[in-house]
């Protein structure tokens, strides 16, 4: 619902205060007609009623005989403790269970508490849960063995810049301009970005980064250098690994301009390449989400000359296993392996 033509009544009542009671209990002494009360006040009769019924006590005269009267000083006492008894009693007693399993999921898994949270209520894991916002309250209160610091995704809002031009008009090939429009709305699947990951500057070996749009499924792949030869070895082992499936896995891949992906139609012929335009790192917005997870594990600088196989498919299989808000907190690797049993054989 658009916000400027909205017909929806802006709520604009507010708690009366003490000052408010004062007055209600003085025009009372003075015999003021409570219509006239609640005019003066800018409040509802019936808002008067009630704060009337809940400021008046009982006295007891010199005949002991008993008279009601407002006093504002008991209203605003027992508005206060109203006020502090009108949460929702605290689930973290009965939610222990589901408090560990999240501390694990977080200090162990590096997950984050959304993820844990979505996941863990889609698979029906545990009766009693509390939702995200709730976890990180316990996070902030400091009731969990987690801390501000642990969840590496947690939301950090920044300021936008100003998009600058940068753009000279150079591509090494067919612009994304002219890319079909169902590939931005990542209806299909089989679209692909590919980017290349480098560790420390004066060294050889890089990781080559390609991510279905649809699926979010990555493959990290370590290649021997940045270069456009490099990177056609490592798209022989993804051809390798689909086999005859390849052309319908790969079926169209934006990547951006540097040297390395100069040659990249060659290298698979089969598919559409795209070349995304220069200075604009948002046209590969998926590359650029995941290669922030590899760098929980491989931090810019790190000299990758020593990194194993092992190590570079044990992140792939950590981003490929981390559930995603987006997919309903199901992974890009359950997304990507039904994906690939709908392909014709």
């Amino acid at each position: 619902m658009s916000h400027t033509h909205s017909t929806t009544k802006r709520r604009t009542f507010k708690h009366l205060n003490a000052y408010q009671r004062g007055q209600i209990e003085a025009m009372l002494r003075l015999g003021v007609p409570k219509v006239k009360i609640a005019k003066d006040l800018g409040i509802a009769r019936s808002t008067l009623y009630e704060e009337i019924k809940r400021g008046t006590v009982a006295q007891k005269r010199s005949d002991w005989t008993y008279y009601e009267q407002y006093f504002a000083q008991f209203g605003q006492m027992r508005y206060e403790r109203n006020r502090e008894n009108s949460g929702k009693p605290s689930k973290f007693n009965a939610a222990q269970d589901f408090i560990r399993y999240v501390e694990n999921a977080i200090l162990k898994d590096k997950h984050s508490p959304d993820a844990i949270c979505g996941r863990a209520k889609r698979m029906n894991l545990f009766e009693v849960s509390v939702c995200t916002k709730t976890i990180y309250n316990y996070i902030a209160m400091g009731l969990l063995k987690v801390k501000n610091i642990d969840p590496r995704q947690k939301v950090r809002r920044r300021k936008r810049k100003e998009k600058k031009n940068h753009d000279d008009g150079r591509t090494l090939g067919e612009s994304i301009d002219r890319r079909d429009p169902l590939v931005d709305e990542r209806s299909t699947f089989g679209n692909w970005e590919l980017d290349t990951i480098v560790g420390k500057k004066g060294t050889d070996p890089v990781l080559l980064a390609a991510d279905e749009r649809k699926k979010r499924k990555r493959h990290l792949i370590k290649i021997r250098a940045k270069t456009a030869e490099a990177v056609a070895e490592g798209i022989a082992k993804l051809r390798e690994l689909y086999g005859a499936q390849f052309s319908q896995v790969f079926r169209t891949i934006t990547c951006d301009n540097g040297s390395e992906c100069a040659r990249l139609q060659e290298a698979v012929p089969e598919a559409k390449v795209y070349y995304a335009h220069p200075y604009a790192p948002w046209e590969r917005g998926t590359n650029e989400k995941q290669n922030a997870l590899v760098r929980y594990f491989i931090p810019k600088g790190m000299d990758m000359t020593n990194l194993s196989e092992e190590e570079v498919q044990r992140v792939e299989d950590w981003i490929n296993s981390l559930p995603r808000k987006i997919l309903g907190y199901e992974t890009p690797q359950e997304r990507f392996d039904a994906a690939l049993k709908n392909l014709h054989p």
